[in-house]
């Protein structure tokens, strides 16, 4: 009976403690169990070095997987499988070829090891000294195999160095450009551009007096002819500097009469009546002194007389806003302002898909302010309107990570190059105008260590593990180093077939 080991993978398990768990196993017959869909299993680089480490140990590895994918991979590498976990029993033992370590990619760099077994020469039966002289031949081979197949041998796991590369380029964008120039630093751009209409009120800061309450008061008219005479409602009456008033109702100015004393005329009075009268012009401008309206407009000048024998107080005059030039400058600014606010409120209504916008290469023109309240307007607002259009640059994405692509593999440090083409942009800058500008861009890629075999064995040579992983670690392209050998094994070999370089692919 063959003692069986089971090892079950869990989800967070890894193949580095796989391989661990069965190097470390007493057992002769290894069964990995995963009832569960695991992804590092679907690897068949991660399959490959589970394979060559059961060899290497010379233990027998049985996988009991329930994922499809696995078994299809597993079945391609020559592993055996199993549907389920099974009582142990007697088997005949089987004989494995020793496999040559793992094909990693473009990366991984080996040399052929010493086969495993020898095919004896055959020699012809020959008698005497010729006989022995055979028979020393072939052992002196068998010598020379054992050695060569006994020597401690050691396998070099180097997984490459994964990093962020960030590099500054510099890209000259323009209306006139094509996209034939993009890889000469001359990239096409495209203008979207939205015109609208913008209208701003604010409140007005001038203020006037202007009349409120007419000024009102009592005049007479006096009739020096021998007839009475009636002064209609509306009559205009002013002073001689032309503030107008008009009579409130009509009157009936009497005649003028003789003044007779003990029978003889002494003199004549002329007729008078009194009569209200109120200022045209609203204000205290109709507030005028005794005695200032003397005037009568109208064919009634000719045979009356009109005087004011008090002064005009009843006249009021009030402040009222107004539109004056400093509101009509301010209402300027805020529809600039406005404007401005507008363009950045409809980047995203610019951008398409596909495109990067340049907020910096952004015009706005601003056409001329139309005041719906003309200067001097009595209004506690004033409200302008504006029309404008926004044209924004628009830099087409595939072309600039062209560009990009570029500069990345021009900037590349020694010893390394790209994971993938996938490039992301952490700062784009704009200046210049739209004609010929000037694009700065920090870009950011994510690269990886280039393994070099020759390098590698001319740093480890002879020296301790110790030594040799800690020269290893020195090179910038390195990001970690692991030793896959026997425990007697404490020094790197200095023949190259005793040395396995296994470089994983790390995307």
């Amino acid at each position: 009976m063959r003692k069986t080991e089971v090892i079950p993978v869990g989800r967070d398990e890894t193949v580095h403690g796989l391989i661990r768990k069965m190097r470390e196993s007493v057992s002769p017959r290894i069964i990995i169990y995963s009832p569960t869909r695991v992804p590092f299993l679907r690897n068949e680089i991660n399959l490959r070095l589970l394979k060559y480490y059961s060899e290497e140990e010379e233990k027998e590895l049985v996988l009991v997987v329930k994922d499809r994918t696995v078994k299809k991979i597993a079945a391609r590498l020559g592993m055996e499988i199993k549907e389920k976990l099974e009582a142990e029993k007697e088997e005949k033992p089987e004989a494995y070829q020793n496999h040559l370590p793992i094909e990693l990619e473009e990366m991984t760099a080996e040399a052929v090891p010493v086969r495993e077994e020898e095919v004896p020469l055959a020699v012809p039966p020959v008698r005497g000294g010729r006989l022995l002289l055979a028979l020393g031949i072939a052992g002196f081979s068998l010598l020379v195999a054992a050695f060569v197949l006994f020597r401690p041998r050691l396998s070099i796991i180097v997984h490459p160095a994964t990093r962020d590369h960030m590099f500054r380029t510099v890209a000259t964008v323009g209306l006139n450009f094509s996209e034939r120039e993009v890889l000469q630093g001359n990239i096409p751009l495209k203008i979207r551009e939205k015109q609208d209409e913008l209208g701003v009120s604010l409140a007005t800061t001038g203020r006037k007096r202007v009349g409120h309450v007419p000024a009102k008061g009592n005049v007479f008219f006096i009739n020096s002819s021998v007839n009475p005479i009636i002064v209609p409602k509306g009559t205009v009456v002013a002073t001689k500097t032309g503030m107008k008033f008009v009579t409130t109702k009509p009157v009936v100015v009497p005649k003028k009469s003789t003044r007779y004393e003990l029978g003889v005329p002494t003199g004549e009075n002329y007729g008078q009546a009194e009569v209200e009268v109120e200022a045209v012009e609203k204000g205290t401008v109709g507030n005028v002194e005794r005695q200032t309206i003397t005037v009568i407009e109208g064919h009634l000048a000719n045979t009356l007389h009109v005087i004011n024998p008090q002064r005009f107080t009843t006249g009021e005059d009030r402040l009222v806003p107004v539109v004056q030039e400093e509101d009509l400058q301010r209402a300027e600014v805020e529809a600039k302002r406005q404007v401005a606010l507008r363009a950045e409120s409809v980047v995203n209504e610019l951008t398409e898909e596909g495109y990067l916008l340049l907020p910096e290469l952004m015009t706005t023109e601003i056409g001329q302010l139309r005041a719906e309240q003309p200067i001097g307007t009595e209004s506690s607002t004033l409200t302008v309107k504006v029309a404008y259009k926004i044209a924004a640059p628009l830099l087409n994405k595939t072309h600039l990570y062209k560009w990009l692509e570029q500069n990345m593999y021009q900037t590349i440090p020694s010893g390394f190059r790209p994971v993938t083409n996938e490039i992301a942009c952490r700062e784009v800058k704009a200046e210049g105008k739209l004609d010929a500008a000037k694009v700065n861009v920090l870009a950011v890629a994510k690269i990886r260590g280039q393994i070099n075999r020759d390098k590698v064995m001319q740093a480890v040579t002879g020296k301790t593990l110790a030594q040799a992983k800690e020269a290893l670690i020195a090179f910038p392209e390195v990001g970690l180093v692991e030793f896959a050998a026997k425990p007697e094994v404490d020094f790197v070999p200095r023949h190259s077939y005793q040395v396995r370089l296994i470089v994983p692919s790390e995307r």
